[in-house]
């Protein structure tokens, strides 16, 4: 008799998914696993079904067909198991306009349950270039200053899975190196990463594999430096 021990889950692993709006499938078929530590380019043009796959794994979208399963939770039945493994920065923030920079991340640490002590919130701020605006009220703040917040958000919450939304938009080439690098530190801490952006040649940078989608279908995948040429 031989024992071993089992294969630990994959961060992500979607069987036969499938979301139909209406009468149109946005996402049918699709079939793929990122490892933990892996990271993962989703290209497509606009419609292909990218930002649809990408709230299905966040569990923003309940499944027409198919399963969706983060690290060996079922993203139906265990929604909320899944939902503390994982981070989402989209380019839809949804922060409160009220409220200070420095105040939201206050809030965020709290509910989090890390350190709310006003130095090492700043010392967040800082790192991603809002140090100066901390005391200011969020509404007044620039989509790219927005979506510099949302790193934040991301960092406290120490995900075992990040869910990229064009994370190369509205920033400009610094803000966009900010998101590279920290990319490679989710990943160094053994985080998977998914993302979807039109910025193919900086994304593949970032990424080991890629899927092209079209039509909600996957019509290839592979090397993500293969990406821009087969696109």
């Amino acid at each position: 008799m031989t024992t071993g021990t089992a294969a630990a889950p994959s961060a992500v692993e979607t069987r036969d998914l499938g979301k139909r709006f209406g009468r149109l499938w946005a996402l049918s078929h699709c079939n793929l696993a990122v490892a933990p530590g892996e990271a993962m380019l989703l290209a497509g043009a606009n419609g292909s079904g990218k930002t649809t796959l990408l709230r299905l794994v966040a569990g923003l979208h309940r499944p027409t067909r198919g399963t969706v399963t983060v690290f060996g939770h079922d993203s139906v039945r265990e929604r909320m198991a899944c939902r503390r493994s994982l981070a989402v920065v989209s380019h839809y923030s949804y922060l409160y306009d009220r409220l200070t920079a420095l105040e939201t991340v206050r809030l965020w640490a709290r509910l989090l349950g890390r350190s709310s002590a006003e130095k090492d919130l700043l010392e967040q701020l800082d790192e991603v270039g809002l140090g100066e605006r901390s005391r200011v009220a969020v509404g007044g703040f620039s989509a790219g200053m927005r979506k510099r917040l949302t790193l934040v958000q991301a960092r406290l919450k120490e995900p075992r899975l990040v869910v990229f939304d064009e994370p190369f938009s509205a920033l400009d080439r610094q803000g966009q190196g900010l998101v590279e690098a920290w990319i490679a530190s989710f990943r160094a801490a053994g985080a998977a990463v998914i993302l979807a952006s039109h910025d193919l040649e900086r994304a593949a940078k970032t990424c080991d594999r890629a899927v092209i989608l079209q039509h909600g279908q996957q019509v290839w995948s592979g090397p993500a430096a293969e990406v821009v040429s087969r696109f």
